[in-house]
């Protein structure tokens, strides 16, 4: 009988953690505490007041029962792990093609101008899936997946995003005045637009009047019926470090699109941009009344119908682009560079571009080309392999150590885009990947800790605004040096905690040239200022 009885024992405990494990739970309206349960069913519009926070545990699914927003006011941290992801999908997805109707996905998780006191919220490793952003309002026709108004105190890393639906803009995430750190994604199918006006802008990202730091993210099938097939960036540009765009598609901009920005400050640099498509212009990116800085870009493979199969320029714009690749585009006319009109004018420094100046196409092409052509080749870059994601020149190429030899200002990272150191000597390659290639370094060693926003405005008047974006908490402090390398002026230092950060900082300093040295923990970086009278 004991051993009787031990037996029921041991099956009973056995079937009381087997039913623990298995567990579910139902959720709807104001929510908050730990879902630590397998499946999160939601049988109806969610809410986090500001007095509040929610935690999702690692490996929990959060199954939308219909078409239910997730409105965020207070902290939401949605944290899992590598083999354990936590997953936002819809239960029925019936319907989620037809972009006229809402049926057949869940309306996303949305930010809108949450108090300036509320903790942060953090996403990683988390799955996004069957987000749809349909609606007749025109505020919940944003972003499929995750929408963020007015708030930047959030972090978007290791997430996967696909088939995910917008009306409008962001078919998975949408930013407005968020400066949020979003990085190490992929981004797969995601969708932004209608077969008819307004047309889609961002297939997977669209950014508004933002500058969130936008790092190591893979765009893959993305498509925007309007502009920027995986990212459109609009009215403030950002910085976009290390990122794949493949496969892509949209009207115009195949892959990215930037526009609307009145002054550019950042850098767009060690991307690979290959195999996208434009119905129209620009089938790997399009600059439209802004001048982005272009630097050590690989742009390979891409097709337009019709205009200007890899970079395109409209609206009196003039991009500069560095020790970039422009090889193997095609469009109808103007397979590698498209310039729309006479006052849209890019410049090039140091970059391989398949049939050089002469290839260029439209009004402000041949005899009307006025933008700066320096040292640039026109020579097969011989890509190792085209084929892969890894565009990396084999030994013979023409693209090693002809990149431009002074990068002041440029804002080159110390790595490429593989992880492996960016300069030898003092050389640099042109394109995304340098050549010799080690083996790829981990993320820690090539992410870098803090990055040092361009000082603004440059020239000044003795004021100006010093930003930047740690990855993690710092002490920092900032030092204002002259040409003889004599420090003028010093802030105190103060700990800052991860996120974008913006210091005015007014000196009543002569006129001249000076370096503006940051350092956060162990991390040194500098910038040149130039002090007007």
């Amino acid at each position: 009988m004991n051993l009787i009885l031990r037996f029921i024992i041991l099956i009973s405990l056995w079937l009381t953690a087997a039913n623990a494990f298995t567990t579910s739970i139902e959720v709807s309206g104001n929510v908050s505490g730990v879902w630590n349960v397998d499946t999160v069913h939601v049988i109806g519009d969610l809410n986090i007041r500001e007095s509040d926070g929610l935690v999702i545990n690692p490996g929990v699914i959060v199954l939308f029962q219909g078409t239910y927003v997730f409105n965020v006011c207070g902290t939401l941290k949605s944290v899992g792990s590598a083999d354990q992801m936590i997953s936002f999908t819809m239960a029925d997805t019936t319907g989620f093609y037809n972009d006229t109707i809402p049926d057949g996905g869940w309306k996303g998780i949305r930010y809108d101008n949450p108090a300036p006191w509320i903790d942060s919220s953090f996403f990683k490793y988390t799955r996004f899936s069957f987000g749809k952003a349909v609606s007749e309002d025109s505020l919940q026709r944003l972003g499929g997946a995750i929408c963020i108004r007015g708030f930047s105190k959030i972090g978007i890393s290791h997430c996967v995003f696909y088939f995910n639906k917008a009306n409008e803009k962001g078919g998975a995430v949408y930013l407005k005045n968020a400066d949020i750190l979003l990085a190490y994604n992929e981004f797969d199918h995601n969708s932004s637009g209608e077969k008819i006006e307004p047309w889609g802008y961002g297939g997977a990202v669209c950014t508004d009047d933002g500058e969130p730091l936008i790092l190591k993210n893979v765009f893959t099938n993305n498509l925007a019926t309007g502009i920027g097939g995986a990212l459109a960036v609009r009215f403030a540009d950002c910085p976009v470090f290390f990122n794949i765009f493949s496969g892509n598609a949209s009207a115009i901009g195949g892959a990215v699109a930037v526009l609307h920005v009145p002054a550019c400050r950042h850098v767009i640099s060690n991307n690979l941009i290959f195999g996208n498509h434009a119905v129209f212009f620009g089938g790997g990116v399009s600059n439209n009344n802004a001048s982005p800085v272009w630097v050590n870009n690989t742009i390979a493979l891409n097709t337009s119908e019709s205009y200007g199969g890899a970079f395109y320029c409209k609206d009196s714009v003039n991009p500069k682009v560095y020790n970039s690749i422009i090889w193997g585009n095609q469009a109808s006319v103007g397979s590698q560079v498209y310039l729309w009109e006479t006052y849209a004018q890019a410049s090039f420094y140091h970059c391989d571009i398949q049939e050089g100046a002469e290839g260029f196409e439209g009004g402000g092409s041949g005899g009307a080309y006025t933008g700066e052509y320096i040292n640039n080749i026109d020579a097969d870059p011989l890509f190792e392999n085209s084929a892969e994601y890894h565009f990396n020149l084999t030994q013979e190429s023409p693209c090693i150590n002809t990149g431009m030899p002074d990068t002041t200002g440029l804002m080159i990272p110390p790595s490429d885009l593989a992880g492996n150191p960016r300069i030898y000597g003092n050389c640099i390659d042109m394109g995304a990947y340098e050549y010799p290639f080690p083996v790829g370094q981990d993320e820690q060693s090539y992410t870098p800790d803090v990055v040092f926003y361009p000082l603004y405005p440059n020239p000044s008047v003795g004021e100006i605004i010093c930003s930047f974006y740690l990855l993690k908490p710092a002490e920092v402090n900032f030092k204002l040096i002259n040409n003889q390398g004599q420090i003028v002026s010093e802030l105190v230092k103060q700990n800052y905690q991860r996120g974008k950060h913006e210091i005015g900082w007014k000196e009543n300093i002569p006129a001249g040239t000076y370096l503006v040295l940051l350092q956060a923990g162990s991390k040194i970086m500098k910038q040149k200022l130039v002090v007007s009278d």
